[in-house]
């Protein structure tokens, strides 16, 4: 018993649960995009407004490397800006909303996990 005794006095209680912990995170990242469209894109008029002004719309699709990709385009133009080939310029176009995006290997990895998606949406900071 005595023994025990002598153990317990050189026993540092104080120090006995000590524990360091310093969290840390180092991370990278990267990405890269560009790209230059140019394209001849076949338009509908889905309107014909008031003024004479026509409404359209029109979309490509181009497949490269099991890689699919759109060229959407839609905006108001001018009767007088459509050239003698019933050809307009994209400058032309008001109101011009012009889309490209993909799908496929390289659209997947441009985008987030369905996990850090989530992370992103619940998270204050």
């Amino acid at each position: 018993m005595k023994a025990l005794e002598e153990k317990n006095k050189r026993l540092d209680r104080k120090n006995m649960f000590k524990a360091n912990f310093k969290p840390s995170f180092t991370g990278k990242g990267s990405s890269d995009r560009s790209g230059k469209v140019l394209a001849s894109i076949t338009a509908r008029v889905v309107q014909v407004l008031p003024n004479g002004n026509l409404c359209i719309s029109g979309r490509r699709e181009i497949r490269v490397n099991n890689e699919t990709q759109y060229i959407t385009i839609s905006g108001i133009i001018r009767p007088e800006d459509i050239e003698q080939a019933n050809v307009i310029q994209s400058t032309y176009i008001a109101d011009a909303r012009v889309e490209y995006t993909g799908k496929g290997v390289i659209a997947d990895k441009q985008r987030p996990g369905w996990l850090m998606r989530a992370v992103d949406h619940v998270w204050p900071f």
